[in-house]
């Protein structure tokens, strides 16, 4: 650079939480559960490299999976019926965002199975089929 030459150097700062994080209801299953989030409104100044995704029982500690490149992510594995605490946070190269609100969500499990159907023969073009609905709905 020749003299008299300014540089300006911008500094990032951290990106803000990402917003609008909830079930995928699509995803989420008997043990499984699906996640998706909105970018957060402000990248710092930075692109924002990853997301870290947190998530908990009531009763244990956070398991903390890194290197999320997309704003899905699909925990598998997990416990039917139990209800999950999920939170997000966005990275850029100024280090971690604030976490985004908390989000619980139960991984259903399967229902029991109907009671065994019933049919009456109405007429020669009508059937009617019946049944005792499962005695549990598997928490979905």
């Amino acid at each position: 650079m020749g003299a008299g030459s300014e540089v300006t150097i911008l500094a990032a700062g951290k990106p803000a939480a990402p917003e609008n994080l909830a079930n995928d209801p699509a995803v989420t299953n008997s043990g499984i559960i699906g996640i998706t989030w909105s970018a957060p409104s402000s990248n710092g100044g930075s692109s924002i490299i990853d997301y870290q995704i947190s998530y908990r029982t009531a009763s244990t500690a956070y398991s903390v999976v890194t290197g999320i490149t997309t704003r899905s992510y699909t925990a598998s594995s997990l416990t039917a019926d139990a209800i999950y605490i999920f939170k997000v946070q966005a990275r850029n190269v100024a280090g971690l965002s604030a976490d985004s609100a908390e989000v619980a969500i139960r991984a259903a499990k399967e229902p029991n199975a109907p009671g065994a159907p019933t049919t009456a023969v109405n007429s020669n073009y009508s059937v009617t089929i019946s049944w005792i609905a499962p005695s549990n709905n598997g928490g979905s």
